[in-house]
């Protein structure tokens, strides 16, 4: 885990000071992304650093995220409001968890605020800033808190405009998960995808590129303001995946608002050479599946969130495929889906689901897979976009014309 780093982006002088607590690199990156405009970023990459941080740093905000492992952030807070240096310090509670369940819980452990994510920027830094005791006089923190509810009024109007443009993203969406695929070139498909209740952003994509390539695109879209037309583009120009994901990285930060961003898996296929080209950023890995052996291979890619990584050299990883191999992408809907105990699936979870349908039609498999993630939820509601992928290479890939 990583203790804490200080940003170098702010004037240290004047900023105020904020410790992101969370073990998810990429949750930590993105909300450093996000307040490092403002504030003296500071980070902890779980309960113990974080409480070392805050006794030494004394920062003047704490988000907190709560499911962590060993000390969870409820634990952290209770420590932090019984040390009498660092019980003023206020904390927000950034989390995943439904907050009408614990935000009793964690108010009642001191805590200011409790934040769900995926979280809204604007928002999260008016908070903070509503936080920030010291740094102003009581009068000019109220005038903030009331022009922040101001503008939570506002959005709330605006909401019925919004539902418009979600229907329109909606539609976008589906282009994107088209039963149209690619016949001829050694690969067979099987796929689902199921929307939340909530517009998301998860879209997937299969085309021809070339004579005997296919060219295969998933991507976790956090907003709804990409134009079809740069995602249509993305497939289109799968000529090389690390090539590829540059360009999307330098492309697509001016249509991504704050607080927005775009995690991707590419592929390409060649079916002269049985060899599968992968690259991506922040996305859940793919799973490779050999079916005789039931094992499970995880094929990981970059970290970093696609727009606002540094423009440098992307990895590419080649595997050489055979007959019967299946390759499982998807989204982390399917493994943050989350029970009544509040635990979630998670990669392990389901690759074992996977590893045990490898011997099932690639079709059975995925319908076999969603109904297992059904099971594990039960009556738990769906919180986030659920799709998958699955591409299995044929036992005898037709002569190319």
């Amino acid at each position: 885990m990583r203790s804490a780093v200080l940003s170098p982006n702010v004037n240290t002088t004047r900023a105020p000071r904020v410790l992101v607590v969370d073990d998810n690199d990429d949750k930590r990156f993105l909300l450093r992304s996000i307040l490092e405009k403002y504030f003296i970023v500071l980070e902890a990459g779980d309960g113990a650093s974080a409480l070392a941080a805050i006794d030494e740093a004394l920062p003047d905000v704490v988000l907190l995220d709560v499911l962590m492992p060993e000390l969870d952030g409820f634990e952290v807070c209770r420590r932090m409001k019984a040390n009498s240096r660092t019980a003023e310090i206020p904390v927000l509670f950034v989390s995943v968890l439904d907050p009408d369940q614990h935000v009793v819980e964690g108010l009642d452990l001191g805590g200011e605020d409790f934040i769900s994510w995926p979280v809204n920027a604007s928002e999260l830094v008016a908070r903070i800033h509503a936080r920030i005791r010291s740094y102003r006089p009581l009068s000019e923190l109220r005038n903030v808190v009331e022009k922040q509810s101001r503008r939570l009024e506002e959005e709330h109007r605006r909401e019925a405009a919004r539902e418009f443009e979600l229907e329109q993203a909606r539609a976008v969406q589906q282009r994107f998960v088209t039963n149209l695929f690619p016949h001829g070139r050694g690969l067979k498909f099987a796929h689902r995808y199921r929307p939340s209740q909530m517009v998301g952003g998860d879209m997937f994509d299969v085309i021809a590129v070339g004579n005997d390539e296919i060219a295969i695109m998933m991507a976790d879209v956090s907003g709804h303001g990409l134009p079809a037309a740069l995602l249509t583009s993305v497939a289109e120009r799968c000529a090389e995946p690390g090539l590829l994901l540059r360009w999307l990285n330098r492309q697509i930060s001016s249509y991504l608002a704050t607080g927005e961003f775009l995690t991707v898996f590419l592929g390409l296929w060649n079916a002269a050479s049985q060899k599968f080209s992968y690259a991506g950023a922040g996305h859940p890995p793919a799973m490779l599946l050999t079916p005789d052996s039931r094992t499970v291979e995880r094929l990981s890619v970059s970290p970093g969130i696609v727009g606002v990584m540094p423009d440098g050299e992307v990895p590419v990883a080649s595997i050489q495929l055979s007959a019967g191999q299946r390759i499982v992408c998807y989204t982390d809907g399917i493994t943050e889906a989350m029970n009544d105990q509040e635990e979630l699936l998670g990669e392990d979870r389901l690759a074992g689901i996977c590893a045990g349908f490898c011997n099932v039609s690639i079709a059975t498999l995925v319908e076999n897979a969603f109904r297992e993630i059904d099971q594990f939820m039960a009556d738990t509601p769906q919180r986030d976009d659920q799709a998958m992928l699955v591409l299995e290479v044929a036992p005898s890939a037709p002569a190319l014309q």
